[in-house]
């Protein structure tokens, strides 16, 4: 496969890509029709031809994780010979749901990750490590490392080793791009500061940080993406995935939100009545994915919630943008009857060097006021600490249990991704 940037829309004027989305709803619509059980008998009074504008779209129904998982064969679109790769969701919010591709998705994959990381100005010449687990049927990696590959940077599935072997690695090979999750890159950053790494000589130029948010709401690096860009004097990306989409939302040169790729996903946020809200206002992500073959989704409720931007960016490109995730729907915490978002406690917290690693987890059976601890993996006598930095960050303030990483390990359970958030209410299940 040959990588050829100039399919994207990106760059056509915003009515040129709202026209386009158009008809691509319009065929996708038909496709499903003919192809999945589930949406010939859920669509069989949509047609088609209802689709006229963007704003006819908000009258398809959604599509949630618990339709998927309640019957999943029913969602497939093409023959069970065709699938030649099957891979988990991350499992962080309920059991993983199995994503089946063909070998066209693949491609569709692949060419998703490497206009991202185009945009970024990742270039042939590059040498990327991916820092991220390859196993347990993961998507992350393999989209990273196709999508690099396709680009023609030269891309090693180093993963996530001990960290006293990564200095060797980063040593013999001098890669200018590394992706990761960020929490893993800052435990990376104090190992190699223990063995002498200085960031002036480093071949490190580039950060791409998956599965957390790097920035605040306002699109400001947060602690965390703070601590990266400065201990690796490298700039940062925040690069967005979902397993369900086979599709990325990265940011750019510009870094000021992640490009959707408008020929490959159908952008939408809404709000609890699932009505669409305007631009900077949080709300759900919703998608609709182009082009898919094995497992052809619409408007399907991702569960994250984040915002949209959909003026032109400063690198030129029309298609929307999305800023950081501010939380899981369902992860939403309530104190005293007010909303909380969780990205404002894990960013607190991600400020500090002293914190190796913590859960926050949440309890309660009231709907309108949650029970929240911290459990910090940390000396006891940064207790003081972390608690003056939730109430003078965050504005909240809430009991720090001291741990070991044996037990967050216990907490977060059997999920793929290193969750910073266990939800264990009962009114949330």
């Amino acid at each position: 496969m040959y990588f050829r940037p100039e399919l994207s829309w990106e760059f056509l004027s915003a009515d040129e890509i709202e026209a386009k989305s158009v008809r691509a709803l319009r065929n996708h619509i038909r496709h499903v029709k003919e192809v999945s059980p589930h949406y010939q008998e859920t669509f069989f009074d949509v047609f088609p031809e209802d689709i006229k504008t963007p704003a006819d779209v908000a009258r398809l129904p959604f599509t949630n994780k618990k339709d998927v998982a309640a019957d999943t064969p029913r969602f497939l679109g093409v023959a069970p010979q065709e699938i030649v790769e099957t891979l988990l969701t991350g499992g962080a919010t309920g059991s993983p749901l199995a994503i089946p591709l063909t070998a066209s998705d693949i491609e569709r994959l692949a060419f998703s990750q490497a206009l991202s990381f185009q945009a970024a100005g990742v270039q042939s010449a590059d040498k990327a490590q991916i820092l991220v687990s390859q196993d347990r049927l993961a998507f992350a990696p393999m989209a990273y490392y196709r999508g690099m590959a396709l680009l023609g940077a030269n891309v090693a599935r180093v993963g996530q080793l001990p960290l006293e072997q990564h200095k060797r690695f980063l040593d013999l090979l001098q890669p200018s791009v590394l992706v990761g999750a960020p929490s893993f890159l800052k435990m990376l950053l104090a190992d190699l500061k223990k063995r002498g790494f200085d960031s002036s000589r480093s071949s490190v130029k580039k950060l791409f940080c998956c599965g957390e948010s790097v920035r605040t709401q306002e699109m400001r690096l947060n602690g965390l993406g703070d601590i990266l860009e400065k201990g690796f004097n490298a700039a940062v990306y925040s690069t967005y995935t979902a397993t369900e989409l086979c599709v990325a939302y990265c940011e750019c040169s510009a870094r000021s939100g992640g490009h959707a790729h408008p020929e490959l996903v159908y952008t939408e946020i809404v709000d609890d009545t699932g009505n669409p809200v305007a631009d900077g206002m949080p709300g759900e992500l919703v998608a609709t994915t182009l082009g898919c073959e094995g497992m052809p989704l619409v408007r399907y409720r991702t569960g994250d919630i984040t915002f949209k931007m959909s003026a032109t960016c400063a690198c030129g490109r029309n298609s929307c943008r999305i800023g950081p995730i501010l939380a899981r729907k369902s992860q939403l915490i309530k104190v005293r009857g007010a909303t909380l978002y969780p990205l404002s406690i894990t960013s607190a917290l991600d400020e500090l060097q002293f914190l190796d690693d913590y859960v926050v987890v949440l309890e309660g059976t009231d709907p309108l006021s949650d029970t929240v601890t911290i459990h910090a993996v940390t000396a006891p006598t940064n207790i003081v600490g972390i608690t003056n930095q939730l109430r003078t960050s965050a504005k909240v303030q809430f009991p720090v249990l001291v741990t070991n990483g044996r037990t967050l390990d216990a907490l977060r359970g059997n999920t793929l991704l290193k969750t910073k958030i266990v939800d264990k209410r009962s009114h949330a299940q």
